[in-house]
């Protein structure tokens, strides 16, 4: 049943390709060996050929992954949780705080940065939901089983699992059968690839294989135990089984099944879509260049070998065979017509310009100019064309940026977010909060909140009013915090819809932000409007102003007006 499906999906996946167009039959497994090969420099049959010549290999791809991932320039401050509604002011503060500690938390700017090279020079990512997050699949062993499938949610979906008993026994409780397959389906080896030569190890191993996508009922209920189930009727799941691999003797097992609601995946393509799931990524985009970048090398290497010999001819017979060996130094040579044979390898400049050829078009490939590798251009190139090289280059890269960051936001947005509001307790407040200056910018925060909401009912007032009260309501917060930070289960109930996971870049363009303040911070003559400006500026960019020095304005209060505002004051301390 079940196993047959897995075992029949993986084989085909390992050893049949599928007909892209007329003509054109793609296997993503070999692609994914072969980048694999090219990602280490590594020829397939060995780095010498049938002469016993050494073949060098010259690496194009890895500079220019490089430079992309430089120019993309992505990090974990670039992640952070907004809102537009005023009263969410207080709550943000708290959830980017909380955000920030699970960032550090989990090491997101090593996972991040893995990440970024991945999506440079594979061009592929797929983000996995996991409990506490999210992590990064190994690609090598993740069997797209429709490889001509746009997106993951068209396809059923295999991952090979290498797990340890260790591994096993934390599922305990959550998966079963597990006593019976650490005692029967143990391997003494590891291999990284189904197909690969398994390293001897002396702990034993055990090859797991989840399947998330659509599967028969009968199959389902199979999987879970069950009995009956239509045939015909398919089904989102997600089944784990072990003892399907080649080298079991024991019996197989299903650990999970269960059905599932949405596909457990989020992924980033480099590339267009060009009729198979996986795009095309840098290595596989110098694939034919570097092959003649290869061959290009290795000729210069022969020829230059030959061409640096030192050879003499005469007509003499009793002359030494090897000048070099025969004869020692101060030795007289009589000869009529000795002479040295120069030696020049022929063809050196066609290779050099096939050479500069292929840099070039590796360059258009992959936007790698020398601006971009922060290079100098060709002698005599002019400034302004410099200029715009680098301004295209730099839109290429923001478009890729805004690629990597719409799935990385959709990540944080639909796993990471909610997980993360919902643990959020007072106690965290309390911790978050601890210093003074953060406390007293939570304070206004809350206080700003309250007036926002209770600003209705208010009479009308002054600007001078307006601060007075919200003074008066700091000045009580801190009175009676604990009955101001009151936050039980639920509280977030009503933002989570108004939040929103930012990633610079995507929904918001930092430095086109900073320069639109920058020019109105130039034009404003008026002195607290630009101060105001100048502010919003540095917060944009992520700097406190809480700590800075400021001029201390006494509220002028307005007594007239103030018996009206009191009365509301005093319904907020029955309120609260």
């Amino acid at each position: 049943m079940i196993f047959d499906t897995l075992s029949n999906e993986i084989r085909r996946y390992l050893d049949e390709d599928v007909e892209i167009s007329e003509g054109y039959r793609f296997s993503q497994y070999r692609l994914i060996k072969r980048i694999m090969l090219y990602a280490n420099g590594v020829y397939p049959k060995g780095k010498i050929d049938k002469q016993g010549n050494y073949k060098y290999w010259i690496d194009i791809a890895s500079p220019r992954i490089d430079a992309e991932i430089k120019n993309i320039d992505f990090d974990q401050n670039q992640i952070f949780l907004s809102s537009d509604i005023e009263e969410d002011s207080g709550a943000m503060l708290l959830c980017n705080l909380a955000l920030k500690e699970w960032l550090k938390d989990n090491e997101q700017s090593v996972a991040l940065n893995d990440i970024v090279e991945q999506s440079s020079g594979w061009g592929n990512v797929v983000l996995k939901k996991v409990k506490g997050g999210y992590e990064n699949v190994d690609l090598k062993n993740f069997y797209v089983i429709n490889p001509i499938a746009k997106t993951l949610n068209e396809t059923p979906v295999i991952e090979r699992h290498i797990l340890t008993q260790s591994d096993l026994k934390r599922k305990e409780g959550v998966w079963k059968n597990i006593d019976k397959v650490i005692k029967e389906c143990g391997n003494k080896g590891f291999s990284t690839t189904p197909d690969g030569i398994s390293d001897s190890k002396e702990t034993p191993y055990y090859e797991v294989y989840e399947r998330n996508g659509e599967v028969s009922e009968k199959e389902l209920n199979f999987a879970m135990g069950k009995r009956g189930g239509d045939p015909y009727k398919f089904i989102l799941a997600k089944i784990i089984v072990a003892g399907i691999d080649k080298n079991n003797s024991g019996g197989q097992y299903v650990l999970f099944a269960d059905k599932i609601d949405e596909m457990p995946y989020k992924e980033y393509h480099r590339g267009r879509y060009n009729g198979r799931w996986y795009r095309q990524g840098i290595y596989e985009l110098l694939f034919d260049l570097q092959t003649r970048a290869n061959e290009i090398s290795n000729q210069i290497a022969r020829g230059l070998e030959w061409s640096s010999k030192t050879l003499f001819r005469s007509k003499d017979r009793l002359l030494a065979n090897n000048i070099l060996t025969d004869l020692n130094s101060g030795d007289v040579i009589r000869s009529e017509d000795l002479q040295q044979i120069e030696v020049r390898m022929q063809g050196m400049d066609q290779l050099i310009a096939d050479w500069n050829r292929i840099m070039k078009q590796a360059d258009s490939l992959c936007n790698s100019y020398e601006v971009v590798l922060g290079e100098n251009g060709p002698a005599g190139t002019p400034f302004r064309s410099t200029a715009l090289i680098n301004q295209n280059a730099n839109k290429f890269f923001d478009f890729v940026r805004e690629k990597l960051s719409i799935a990385l936001q959709s990540v944080f947005q639909d796993w990471v977010m909610p997980e993360l509001l919902k643990g959020l307790k007072k106690k965290d407040v309390l911790r978050f909060t601890g210093e003074g200056e953060m406390m007293n910018r939570y304070y206004e925060i809350m206080a700003n909140a309250w007036y926002i909401k209770n600003l209705p009912s208010l009479p009308p007032h002054d600007r001078e009013i307006a601060e007075s009260l919200k003074a008066e309501k700091i000045k009580e917060i801190k009175e009676r915090p604990e009955q101001f930070i009151n936050l039980e289960n639920g509280w977030l109930d009503n933002v989570k819809p108004r939040v929103s996971v930012v990633i610079d870049g995507e929904n918001v363009s930092l430095q086109q932000d900073l320069d639109t303040l920058a020019t109105f911070i130039n034009l404003e003559s008026d002195p607290i409007r630009r101060t105001a400006l100048i502010e919003r500026a540095m917060k944009r960019k992520g700097m406190s102003i809480d700590d800075l020095p400021k001029t201390e304005q006494q509220p002028q209060i307005n007594k007239e007006q103030l018996a009206p505002t009191e009365q509301l004051k005093n319904a907020s301390k029955q309120e609260g």
